[in-house]
């Protein structure tokens, strides 16, 4: 009898121990599952304030390509360049709001008499902004027969924004995230 309580003993250890293990490794699965889904969480917080940061420069982009249009002596000579004062005041905000997203790269060696945050490269994103910011300042707030050659300049700018903006964002490849994401929580 000591033999068989002895095996049935072993047996039963073996059995619990097999559960402990299983147990273990299923924890460890949904641990690992549950930080991809906080990480997941982190990553759509981030690119949600980077999205309304970049349809916040959308929509100024295509404010300042419509302004090109307009003709100050038919709008009003301080209304178009109120608009246009407000366009600037706006932009350059956003550009150096686009810095906590895109700092300067290669901030060594490269404009080192500069304030910390401007010292290197500019970021590619933050470019088209830049350059739709220069087409903004030369409109003419009195003769507008100028303003519309403008518009290509600033429509140039608003696509490299789109194009760099786009690259970050990544749309495509977050969608295939999630799909992934939720195919592992549904298996679960």
């Amino acid at each position: 009898m000591e033999t068989s309580t002895a095996i049935y003993i072993a047996a039963l250890s073996s059995i619990i121990a097999a559960l402990s293990a299983l147990i273990t490794v299923w924890n460890y699965r949904r641990e690992q599952l549950n930080q991809k889904i906080a990480a997941a969480k982190w990553k759509k917080e981030y690119f949600a304030d980077l999205l309304k940061w970049s349809d916040e420069a959308m929509l100024i982009l295509s404010e300042a390509m419509h302004l090109c249009e307009l003709d100050p002596q038919r709008t009003g000579e301080t209304k178009f360049f109120d608009s246009r004062h407000y366009l600037r005041v706006r932009l350059s905000a956003h550009i150096d709001r686009g810095r906590w997203f895109f700092p300067n790269y290669r901030a060594e060696g490269v404009g080192e008499h500069k304030q910390e945050a401007f010292r290197g490269y500019r970021h590619e994103v933050l470019d088209g902004l830049v350059a739709a910011y220069r087409e903004l300042c030369a409109l003419d707030y009195k003769d507008h027969s100028k303003n519309r050659a403008r518009r290509p300049g600033i429509e140039q700018a608003k696509r490299a924004f789109t194009t760099e903006i786009q690259k970050v964002l990544d749309p495509r490849s977050r969608d295939d995230e999630f799909r992934k994401l939720l195919g592992s929580v549904a298996k679960t």
